[in-house]
């Protein structure tokens, strides 16, 4: 198995792979790995966010390619650090390392997603982040751009499935509790992440409060003053 490609390999024979890594050296294509990921994680999320719209395409690209690597790898940590403690909860054998790796190399799959979003940028930049126009549902483009949201689709399908395989591997788990551990971490991220969410809206709001107390305190005045 060691003189087989991973980068092959993993698409058919997850465990397999997977554990010949491990036993090499859990740290391999780490830095590439996080570019994938964090590249692709990036462009997706400059989406769902209004600041892509002042921007423009080139910074998002340029910001996304830069940033990546310390995303991706910023990502890899904090959720195979909850993988790792819940499955604890769980009766999981993997440490830090092997929890990283399964991770990771589940991310292969989004190589595909790389010349995907190349192909976005040349045909749909002009409004790739503001919003499909005519241009793009007429029936030529709109065709193209079904077929790559589908190949977008099974791309991500497919690093699912191999994770789940990967992380039963490292985790000695069965598949159902495989699923159990990723939908557990989801849910503590994403509690944790409303909480901070929550946290800055209110400090943020707080803030601006004695401004707007200071404005209606002098437009008070200013009404009394003209009377």
């Amino acid at each position: 198995m060691s003189e087989e490609n991973p980068w092959l390999a993993i698409w058919v024979r997850p465990r397999d792979t997977i554990r010949s890594i491990i036993a090499e050296n859990p740290r391999r294509f780490l830095w590439v790995l996080a570019f994938i990921y964090g590249f692709t994680s990036l462009l997706n999320g400059f989406q769902s966010f209004p600041i892509a719209l002042q921007m423009g395409m080139m910074p998002v690209l340029l910001i996304s390619l830069i940033i990546a690597p310390l995303w991706g790898y910023a990502f890899f940590a904090i959720w195979s650090w909850v993988v790792v403690w819940v499955g604890k909860i769980l009766k999981g054998q993997a440490n830090f390392e092997t929890a990283r790796a399964a991770y990771a190399w589940s991310c292969v799959p989004l190589v595909g997603n790389i010349p995907l979003w190349l192909l976005l940028v040349f045909f749909y930049s002009r409004f790739l982040f503001y919003g499909m126009q005519d241009q793009v549902v007429m029936p030529g483009a709109a065709m193209m751009l079904f077929i790559i949201l589908i190949a977008k689709l099974v791309f991500a399908i497919w690093s699912v499935v191999i994770y789940l395989q990967m992380l039963a591997e490292v985790q000695q788990f069965s598949i159902l509790r495989a699923i159990a551990n990723v939908i557990l971490a989801s849910l503590v991220i994403g509690i944790v992440t409303a909480v901070i969410w929550s946290i800055a809206i209110y400090v943020y709001m707080s803030a601006l409060t004695p401004h707007v107390a200071v404005d209606s305190h002098s437009m008070e005045w200013f009404v009394q003053f003209i009377k």
